[in-house]
């Protein structure tokens, strides 16, 4: 892969429907004949079997396996004791990317300091300080009633929605 594709970033805290969001982003878009790759950042502290070496990263209904089946062509996962490639210690977004079959579009579940847009959900009020944290907003969904002054707010069910703006917002047409 020469040059890496444009990346799309899912952000909230943990239950905030980051997974559901993107898996269904994968199949609408997919269904438009695009391709898509996936990534996602394991920010959890380490389990036991992460200590010990080995990683529960890529299991069934675990985030990857679910992006796979929604139809990406690849999905890497990063985690502080190990990434989906292997290699010791946490990969960060761009060094996932290189590793991903070719793809129109890569999706990434995550990765909160990393530049890329990003479309943000709030599962409660007091979520919304991540908005003051984060770069490169580009949307909003929330769980509860919210607006914003600047930032489209988008109910999460409207997938279409999300995806027109997303990508019309880093410039890709749908």
């Amino acid at each position: 892969m020469s040059a890496q594709p444009t990346v799309i970033q899912i952000v909230g805290y943990a239950d905030s429907g980051k997974t559901t969001l993107l898996c269904a982003l994968v199949r609408h878009l997919t269904s438009l004949g695009m391709t898509v790759a996936t990534l996602k950042h394991h920010g959890h502290p380490p389990d036991a079997t992460e200590r010990e070496g080995t990683a529960t990263l890529d299991l069934p209904d675990k985030d990857t396996a679910l992006h796979l089946a929604a139809g990406a062509v690849g999905t890497g996962a990063s985690s502080a004791a190990v990434s989906a490639v292997w290699t010791p210690g946490e990969a960060s977004l761009e060094e996932l990317a290189k590793r991903l079959p070719p793809a129109d579009l890569i999706l990434a579940e995550g990765f909160k300091r990393s530049p890329y847009a990003k479309w943000v959900l709030l599962r409660e009020t007091r979520d919304v300080v991540l908005l003051d944290a984060l770069i490169n907003v580009i949307g909003v969904s929330a769980s509860f009633p919210f607006s914003h002054p600047i930032l489209p707010v988008v109910d999460r069910n409207e997938i279409g929605r999300i995806a027109a703006l997303a990508l019309a917002a880093v410039r890709m047409p749908l």
